[in-house]
């Protein structure tokens, strides 16, 4: 299961998720971010943090720091010409990075290790949408999903990202900016094809296919397979 964040986890959310069967929670975000939004404990679940991302090293460009730029007018008008580029590079740095080469080589040990008798497994980021996303559709391939398929359930991310666009909209419309930076900045918020595109294309440029960077993280064929017995029906 993927999800966005667990600080706002309630009660109802938790005993849900209890009756999911999910025992592992496993959390992509960096120190900082748990540290100002830690997760809502949840009794017999296990959480372990995976930080695909350092905080010095590589800034996350997620939700919650656009969301943050837009109450500040010239810093979004700073940022929204560089958006793009920034979410594009982002996707390119989960691809390369050190750190996130480690994160995911443990991410895919722990889902090999776990198997059915521990129960289900939760991977968030903040949004839900680009680490996360990103990792969902790792799993997705390994386990032989078409990529037309795995980009709907990429995309689907965009069908819950609608309120947080609805509640910076009067924000947004506060600014005195053009219609079309207004469409730009809640576009932000949005998880797009070219963003995983760009690591795909990156994974096949740095390591010349698929397999070759699942190798790297120490995920073989045989793997593959033990995933597909584990994951599938």
């Amino acid at each position: 299961m993927r999800s966005a964040c667990l600080d706002k986890l309630s009660r109802k959310d938790a005993n849900a998720l209890t009756r999911y069967g999910i025992k592992t929670i496993i959390d992509f975000r960096s120190i900082k971010e748990r540290q100002n939004t830690p997760d809502k404990e949840i009794i017999g679940i296990n959480n372990l943090p995976f930080p695909i991302f350092d905080d010095v090293r590589i800034p996350v460009i997620d939700n919650t720091l656009i969301e943050r730029l837009i109450s500040k007018r010239e810093k979004l008008l700073d940022f929204l010409p560089y958006q793009h580029e920034h979410m594009i590079e982002t996707y390119r740095n989960m691809v390369c990075d050190e750190n996130a080469l480690n994160t995911f080589q443990g991410f895919f040990k722990m889902l090999l290790e776990i198997g059915d008798h521990d129960g289900a497994v939760l991977f968030h980021c903040t949004a839900g949408k680009d680490r996360t996303g990103f990792a969902a559709a790792l799993v997705l391939k390994c386990l032989g999903v078409d990529w037309n398929d795995i980009l709907k359930d990429y995309l689907v991310t965009n069908n819950y990202i609608q309120e947080q666009i609805s509640r910076v909209t009067p924000t947004l419309l506060k600014l005195n900016i053009s219609q079309q930076m207004i469409e730009q900045a809640s576009g932000s918020f949005l998880a797009k094809k070219e963003y995983l595109d760009a690591a795909f294309q990156m994974i096949d440029s740095k390591y010349g296919n698929f397999y070759h960077y699942m190798g790297k993280l120490g995920v073989d064929k045989n793997s593959m397979a033990k995933l597909k017995d584990i994951y599938t029906k």
